[in-house]
């Protein structure tokens, strides 16, 4: 209409009042536009062209009911949308438009969008069933697992689909922890195996030499020497206590409140001194090669006690005048610890079993200890989110050890 409205007006600025007649009539006749009605009217309100001669003389937009119907039947009126504009001599021109089509399309658009409103509600009324529905499903299955682990059944797990949504984030995690759960109650159970079983035998000769002390008609010289003697077994069995003790406390990961950076290099080169002259003593040679300031975020008395009994373990267990490598490197965001040495080694079969409570190799049990010192090296790394393998060194054994440097790229091993 307002396109229409400018075209007219051009004809009239053009031409006149005869040529906007002309070009109104020539419309109409043509039919080429029957969607419009048209109006010219002078300053009286007489109708000079055109059938819409009932607008008032004014500019704007008006709304006109006319008698003849246009698209409607034939006793309805038709509601028409006109714009006017004055032209100069005070002619006013007037171009309508029957909104009855408007009307439709509203009717169309308000149609449209019930039955969108309604079909909306359908598939927000089942869409929530059926979420309801699996979401009762998914608890009531932890309910059902919860009920089982709570009967006894510790090996149970909650099941986890593969939608990957926040129930099944839930189970996985109370999974993880079951596991975790599990590993201590089995490290519990695994330690007092251990301790009824590696502990007998040197109680059970503590009370024999005590018994045989007391039987026995010794000199006070010879008293001495078996109170002396009970009392080294009795260390021995004070120092595995306090070694299982330890462990324990270190598993706990309450050492964690105490974290913060270290220097991981200052601390390996103040052990490889410490334990310099006992190796020197037996003929072995420590070669080293550590970078400096290599830190990571961790307790400093466990990691000087870690590689202390890694370096020792590789003193101990090689033969005289053998090599023993210490290596330490810093990457981007974590540290390696290599300590190998050149001594009988371990099979591949025992590399994971050495890392138990008093487990000792075959070739290890003529020599002091309580097969703890692998077990307390395993706990400090794990609380520390590190990770060690053992692997051949050709001859011997390679013990790598990888720590994270910061706490937020701590990961589980």
């Amino acid at each position: 209409m307002e396109s229409e409205i400018a075209r007219l007006k051009t004809e009239y600025k053009s031409g006149g009042l005869p040529e906007l007649i002309d070009e109104i009539n020539e419309v109409i006749d043509s039919k080429s536009n029957h969607a419009l009605e048209y109006g010219v009217l002078n300053q009286n309100g007489q109708l000079i062209a055109g059938s819409l001669s009932q607008f008032k003389l004014a500019e704007g937009w008006q709304i006109l009911k006319l008698n003849r119907p246009i698209n409607k039947t034939a006793n309805e009126k038709a509601l028409f949308l006109v714009r006017i504009i004055a032209l100069p001599n005070h002619i006013w021109l007037g171009v309508g438009h029957d909104s009855g089509n408007i009307n439709d399309a509203g009717e169309a658009i308000i149609q449209a969008f019930l039955w969108g409103f309604g079909l909306v509600i359908v598939l927000g009324i089942m869409g929530g069933i059926y979420i309801s529905h699996a979401f009762l499903t998914k608890i009531d299955r932890i309910t059902q697992s919860t009920q089982a682990i709570i009967a006894g059944d510790l090996s149970h797990r909650l099941t986890v689909s593969k939608n990957q949504d926040e129930l099944d984030n839930l189970a996985f995690l109370l999974n993880r922890m079951l596991d975790k759960m599990g590993t201590l109650i089995a490290n519990v159970q695994q330690v007092s195996n251990d301790i009824a079983h590696d502990l007998r035998t040197p109680v059970s000769r503590l009370k024999f030499r005590l018994e045989a002390a007391l039987m026995s008609n010794l000199s006070e010289e010879q008293y001495k020497e078996q109170i002396a003697s009970a009392i080294t077994e009795a260390d021995t069995i004070l120092e595995t206590f306090s070694a299982l003790l330890r462990i324990s406390q270190i598993e706990s990961q309450s050492r964690r409140s105490g974290f913060k950076m270290i220097n991981l290099s200052d601390i390996v080169i103040a052990v490889v001194d410490a334990l310099n002259p006992a190796a020197e003593e037996q003929g072995k040679i420590i070669a080293f090669d550590i970078e400096q300031a290599c830190e990571l975020y961790g307790d400093k008395e466990l990691m000087t006690q870690l590689v202390f009994n890694l370096l020792e373990n590789a003193i101990v267990h090689t033969p005289e005048h053998s090599g023993i490598t210490v290596n330490l490197r810093a990457f981007d965001d974590w540290v390696e610890l290599i300590i190998a040495d050149h001594g009988p080694g371990i099979t591949e079969a025992q590399r994971q079993k050495v890392f138990q409570r008093f487990y000792r190799l075959e070739q290890s049990r003529t020599r002091p200890g309580n097969g703890l010192g692998l077990s307390i090296v395993a706990a400090i790394v794990d609380l520390h989110n590190g990770k060690i393998v053992l692997s051949d060194n050709y001859p011997g054994l390679k013990a790598v050890l990888n720590f994270r440097k910061k706490t937020d790229q701590f990961t589980s091993v």
